[in-house]
């Protein structure tokens, strides 16, 4: 029996709520279309908080956009099936949306029942935020920064292993993920905050059609002490927009001459969407729908740390 915590009617939930809604009476709903629980990033306003933004918007179609206020959204698998691992996802949209239900809430209804915990990170997006795109990548690392040293610093409340912490991302959320990855800290022990004690650094991290503005050429500069990292990715992708595969490619290899633990999983169909957990690829073997059961087994085979 799935007991869940009632959380407070946040706007955030309010708007799963409604999007339940609206999905029960257009197409058969993911078991976990509510969050157990939403908590945001910061208490009070956040680093470089917007205040002339207009209004956050959750759409009909499942998407965030003017998001000014990061939280995440924690949903847990069944106290028994329990492994401790959690997975802090950020979804795609190109920096300017999140698709929440195809990014995070179908990663739900997958890792879930295999006892892993999905943490949506709402991050910010531009529009609102009006800068570059280095500036972008800067205000939303400050994000997932964030998110890692919360979800280790709340683990033992939330029964996660504090050091099986990682991140995911589609497409911008890739973005995302390996900028995390290349930037990491070991955290404050000088800081009031208890939260920025902790390190940042992901367990593992994860890229699913990784994106940089349709370029080829990796910009990230990973370290000798970066996380294992595992890479979906589709030969047809950037062929119609979407990402090229010379980005991932050229992240493998710069992580291998690193030695740090690397693997990538390419698929010949799925283009831009191939990680893309949707119910009717999972539930008929579409291929690229089984990378969790491959990342998995991938992580688990790794040395012992």
């Amino acid at each position: 029996m799935r007991t869940t915590r009632l959380p407070l009617l946040t706007p955030t939930l309010l708007c799963f709520m409604s999007l339940a809604l609206q999905t029960a009476q257009a197409e058969p709903a993911p078991h976990l279309l509510k969050p157990d629980l939403v908590v945001p990033l910061w208490q009070g306003e956040p680093p470089l908080f917007q205040r002339d933004a207009p209004a956050e918007i959750f759409d009909p179609r499942g998407k965030f956009t003017n998001v000014t206020r990061p939280e995440i959204a924690l949903f847990l698998p069944d106290p028994e099936k329990n492994t401790g691992m959690a997975i802090i996802v950020c979804a795609g949209g190109g920096y300017g949306s999140l698709d929440w239900k195809t990014h995070v809430i179908y990663a739900a209804d997958v890792f879930n029942p295999k006892g892993v915990a999905i943490i949506g990170l709402k991050y910010r997006t531009r529009p609102p935020f009006k800068g570059t795109n280095s500036e972008i990548q800067a205000l939303t690392l400050l994000d997932a920064q964030r998110a890692v040293r919360l979800v280790r610093h709340r683990a033992k409340e939330w029964k996660i292993n504090p050091q099986q912490i990682g991140i995911a991302g589609y497409s911008a959320g890739g973005n995302l993920a390996m900028n995390l990855a290349a930037n990491f800290d070991t955290g404050n022990p000088d800081a009031t905050d208890p939260i920025d004690r902790e390190s940042s650094r992901p367990d593992f991290a994860i890229g699913l059609a990784t994106w940089h503005w349709r370029q080829k050429v990796s910009p990230f500069e990973f370290s000798k002490n970066a996380p294992p990292v595992f890479l979906v990715h589709a030969t047809n992708d950037g062929i119609k927009g979407g990402a090229p595969i010379e980005l991932p490619r050229e992240i493998a290899a710069d992580l291998q001459k690193l030695n740090v633990p690397v693997k990538m999983a390419v698929f010949d169909v799925g283009a831009h969407g191939v990680g893309n957990l949707i119910p009717q690829r999972v539930k008929h073997g579409f291929p690229p729908a089984k990378w969790p059961d491959l990342f998995l087994d991938w992580y688990q085979s790794l040395p012992a740390k």
